[in-house]
């Protein structure tokens, strides 16, 4: 395994978001998760799918059965900023088992902190540093932010620290 401070994977999992914000030339909130995952970058294009499912385990889950199409199966009774929270976190379980990223070596840079990993490109997959800049500089406040994002408060509360 190669060494990988916390700063570090944060800048990867930062730049690897931006990247896919600048391929769908995100400009403005909301981030259109869903529209990602249903039309994604060609080189994700069996990787990326998204299944309602009814289910009180848990919100989303990604699966990849073998030699078949990854997708996220999600709880079709989320709350809106919720299911797109889901969706976000679950794209990075896509991008890590895909061929490309099993390639770059993902899994064994980001599977050992899965989970905070997940939440954190999901926060900046959502939230970019760009457009929450611009939020704050025409006068977004705080209390708004959740709404304007489309985004649960309590990742709002999270992300706006960060």
């Amino acid at each position: 395994m190669i060494p990988f401070s916390r700063e570090e994977r944060e800048w990867f999992l930062r730049n690897l978001a931006k990247g896919l914000l600048d391929y769908f030339s995100v400009a403005e909130p909301p981030v259109q998760v869903e529209d990602m995952l249903k039309q994604p970058p060609p080189i994700y294009d069996a990787d990326f799918g998204v299944v309602n499912m009814y289910s009180n385990m848990w919100d989303a889950t990604f699966a990849r059965p073998p030699s078949r199409r990854g997708s996220i199966f999600v709880r079709i009774d989320l709350e809106q900023d919720e299911r797109r929270f889901a969706l976000a976190r679950e794209m990075l379980s896509a991008l890590i088992t895909s061929k490309h990223g099993r390639a770059l070596g993902l899994p064994d840079l980001l599977l050992p902190n899965l989970r905070e990993s997940a939440e954190y490109f999901a926060r900046h997959l959502l939230i970019p540093e760009a457009l929450l800049d611009a939020y704050r500089v025409n006068g977004g406040k705080k209390r708004g932010f959740a709404d304007r994002f489309q985004i649960p408060p309590q990742i709002a509360a999270v992300r706006w620290a960060d």
